[in-house]
């Protein structure tokens, strides 16, 4: 699979657990699991599945303590770190990636 697709395909899981849409979300992670190749995709998809497991525990489906700019915090030391590799690096842009699209959610909404 391209990375191009793998991303989409990121996107499209993120966009599902941000509509609390669990079952989709479940499927496209599944789907999506033989798929991933690289180390940076395989960051990627265990950040959304980490996103969709802490959902899947959480009461209504949603991360209720989920605080953007500390998430956005976090990832980017992720990033900084002399020890990241691709891995880290795919985790932490599929954190960013994720507390855009609340952040964005929630402005919408307000």
């Amino acid at each position: 699979m391209l990375a191009k697709v793998v991303q989409a395909s990121i996107a499209s899981i993120l966009d599902s657990l941000r509509r609390s849409d669990m079952e989709d979300a479940k499927r496209k992670i599944q789907a999506l699991m033989p798929e991933v190749k690289t180390e940076r995709e395989r960051g990627s998809l265990m950040a959304a599945a980490g996103i969709y497991a802490s959902m899947s525990k959480a009461k209504g489906g949603t991360m209720q303590t989920w605080d953007s700019a500390r998430v956005e915090r976090a990832a980017r030391s992720i990033v900084k770190s002399q020890l990241a590799d691709d891995f880290d690096g795919g985790y932490a842009d599929t954190l960013l990636n994720y507390s855009r699209l609340t952040a964005a959610g929630q402005q919408s909404a307000s």
